[in-house]
C-alpha cells in the first residue's frame, strides 16, 4: 500500500514580496481601524454622536478589510503577520473637526499608495490572481478618498457655523448607523 504524502501546493503560495506587501497592508488596515475607533470616541466625548457613529462604522470597515486580507493569505497556504500593537498609545491630537477629517483623508491616501504597490508588484511577478483580488481594494479606496474629500469640502463651506455642524453630524449619523 502506498502512503500519500500531504504537501502544500507550491502553485498556490504567494510570491514573498507580494506576501510582505499584503502583510504591510494588514498593519495599515489595523492602524486605520484603531485610528477611526479613537476618533469615534473623541467625537462622542464632544457630543457629536452622528460623526462618532460614522467613525465607528469606518473602524469596523477597516477591520473587515484586514480580515479579508488575512483570509486571502491563508487561502493561499501562507501565514499572515498579525499586528502586535497599535500606534495610538503615544499619539495625541487636539480636537478639531476639520483636522480630524483631513488626517483621515491623508490616512486613506497612504492606504491607497500601499494598495497600488501591491498591484504593481503583482503585475511585475505575474500574480494575476492576487492582482484580481486586490482590485476590490482599489475600487474601495477610490470611494473612501472621495467620501472624505466631500465631507472636507462641506466642512470648509460650513466653517464655524454651529447649525451647519449640527446638520453634518446628523447626516453622517444617518448615513453611517452604528454597526454593533
Amino acid at each position: 500500500m502506498y502512503k500519500i504524502k500531504k504537501e502544500k501546493k507550491n502553485h498556490s503560495m504567494l510570491n514573498k514580496e507580494v506576501l510582505n506587501l499584503i502583510n504591510e497592508q494588514i498593519w495599515l488596515e489595523n492602524n486605520a481601524s484603531f485610528y477611526y475607533l479613537k476618533l469615534s470616541i473623541d467625537f462622542n466625548d464632544k457630543g457629536f454622536s452622528g460623526i462618532s457613529n460614522f467613525f465607528l462604522n469606518q473602524s469596523h470597515e477597516e477591520r473587515d478589510h484586514m480580515i479579508k486580507l488575512i483570509s486571502y493569505i491563508m487561502e493561499k497556504d501562507c501565514s499572515p503577520s498579525l499586528p502586535q500593537y497599535n500606534f495610538m498609545e503615544d499619539k495625541e491630537e487636539t480636537f478639531n473637526v476639520l483636522s480630524h477629517f483631513e488626517n483621515s483623508l491623508y490616512n486613506e491616501k497612504e492606504v491607497t499608495m500601499s494598495i497600488n504597490k501591491i498591484v504593481s508588484k503583482c503585475k511585475e511577478v505575474g500574480d494575476y490572481t492576487t492582482e484580481n483580488f486586490i482590485q476590490w481594494f482599489v475600487i474601495e479606496q477610490r470611494e473612501e478618498e472621495n467620501k472624505f474629500k466631500e465631507i472636507i469640502d462641506n466642512l470648509k463651506i460650513i466653517g464655524d457655523d454651529g447649525l451647519g455642524l449640527y446638520h453634518l453630524n446628523k447626516e453622517l449619523g444617518i448615513i453611517s448607523p452604528p454597526t454593533i
